[in-house]
């Protein structure tokens, strides 16, 4: 065997000695579960490695958000329909690809106070009535285990997408992609694959109301992306957008 062969060989075996070590530095949102009773809500969300979660309350509709930067979502995780207390339900998904956040969405009927605790690779938020009883906490609380740097709330984007009867409204300014398309897949219940690269593409829009696929069309024409939509009733509703660089 030549010195060159086996320098191949060897490169060759250290590639993949690498590869699944590198695969295995992703920290993964594994699990999220509901605990207590009655009106005590406890939420629990574990991952696969220590990361700082960000946080923020949203109305119009009200929920409580958590971002995990740097992490991917689980194949196994689904959304829990929990209808307890002023909790409806849980979701959890991929909000951007580059660099990857996992979002887990908290949707609420009605505002809520919460505390959000960090200790390790879990997660736990305690949701309660705003002003309700031993409620001493402001809109939002982070409490970090020893050792962790609290992290930098993310500025709350410039947006307002509603969706009555139908027809859907875009109001955007400074806000990215990515972020008006998560938004119009929760506001819509329409599957939308958020392609890599919208994260980082701000957008300033004012569209609508309309049928919801004249308002994606009129977003996405003139952008870098093609674009399919899939729905019935003459157009006017919207089951499925498939979005792919030019």
């Amino acid at each position: 065997m030549t010195s060159r062969f086996r320098c191949g060989v060897l490169l060759a075996m250290g590639a993949l000695l690498t590869a699944p070590l590198a695969a295995q530095d992703t920290v993964r949102v594994q699990r999220v579960a509901v605990l207590g009773s009655g009106q005590a809500i406890e939420v629990e969300i574990q991952t696969t490695g220590v990361i700082a979660p960000q946080s923020q309350m949203i109305t119009g509709p009200d929920r409580i958000i958590v971002d995990f930067p740097g992490a991917l979502p689980a194949a196994n995780l689904r959304t829990l329909n929990v209808n307890r207390g002023a909790l409806k339900a849980i979701r959890a998904g991929l909000f951007s690809s580059n660099p990857p956040v996992t979002r887990v969405v908290l949707d609420l009927s009605e505002p809520q106070s919460y505390q959000i605790f960090s200790v390790r690779n879990v997660v736990m938020l305690k949701v309660g009535p705003v002003g309700g009883p031993g409620s001493k906490v402001p809109e939002t609380a982070i409490i970090l285990a020893a050792n962790e740097a609290p992290p930098e709330a993310p500025p709350k984007p410039a947006m307002e997408v509603t969706f009555h009867k139908g027809l859907l409204r875009i109001r955007a300014e400074r806000a990215t992609l990515a972020q008006v398309l998560f938004e119009v897949q929760r506001q819509t219940g329409a599957e939308i694959a958020i392609p890599a690269g919208a994260e980082g593409e701000e957008i300033a829009a004012d569209l609508g109301p309309a049928p919801a696929r004249d308002v994606l069309a009129a977003l996405l024409n003139g952008s870098r992306y093609n674009f399919i939509f899939v729905g019935n009733n003459r157009g006017r509703t919207l089951q499925k957008a498939i979005l792919s660089v030019r």
